[in-house]
């Protein structure tokens, strides 16, 4: 009887700390922080009606030419966003943007696409590990530690509510955590969201 009891003590505990891991509670403190003018745009929004939906590996297929490092640089470097350490950086705007500067100001050449890109210049890494669509695209970034980061947008339903989608990206493990609210009263407002990054540089017709 004690040791059928030990079982079941065990596999509680064993649940509760599945359930634990895998839910968003966890990084509630950048939803309320960094994150919080994002959730703001979207009604009935809660973390507790989050669930992971899938995990996807780092895509891999759009390797970078780091002979164009510094040019790159040049240009996105305020708008891109990276680790605590400064070692690794996201960058989600450059594919769909292409920016072209003209005197002090950037235009806009862009794409209906989005392509996210990882890059890490002490180990020589810089590729795409997610691409957004018209349907689905990341609005933000944010990093929760030198190897773990946040990306967060939105998914369109059936009706064209943008729904919110969350990625919890882990770049030791190069894969992306896919969380979907279970609420279908939760989606974004018309206005949207854009982020206050792209106020660090002039960039005209956006």
């Amino acid at each position: 009887m004690k040791y059928l009891l030990l079982l079941v003590f065990i596999f509680i505990g064993n649940a509760f700390c599945f359930a634990q891991n895998n839910s968003l509670l966890q990084y509630k403190k950048y939803f309320d922080q960094e994150l919080n003018q994002w959730t703001k745009t979207f009604s009935n929004f809660n973390l507790k009606d989050f669930k992971p939906s899938d995990t996807l590996q780092f895509e891999n297929n759009y390797k970078q030419d780091f002979s164009r490092y510094k040019e790159f640089l040049l240009t996105y470097k305020p708008i891109i966003t990276y680790s605590p350490d400064s070692s690794t950086f996201i960058d989600i705007y450059s594919y769909q943007l292409n920016l072209e500067k003209k005197g002090n100001s950037y235009y806009v050449n862009g794409e209906i696409d989005q392509a996210i890109l990882l890059c890490n210049l002490k180990r020589k890494y810089w590729d795409r590990i997610y691409f957004g669509s018209f349907s689905q695209w990341i609005d933000e970034v944010v990093w929760i530690s030198n190897t773990k980061f946040i990306m967060v947008g939105i998914t369109k339903s059936a009706e064209d509510k943008k729904n919110p989608l969350i990625l919890v990206g882990d770049t030791e493990k190069q894969a992306l955590v896919e969380y979907l609210t279970v609420n279908n009263n939760s989606f974004q407002s018309d206005q949207g969201y854009r982020s206050a990054k792209l106020k660090r540089i002039k960039i005209e017709g956006l």
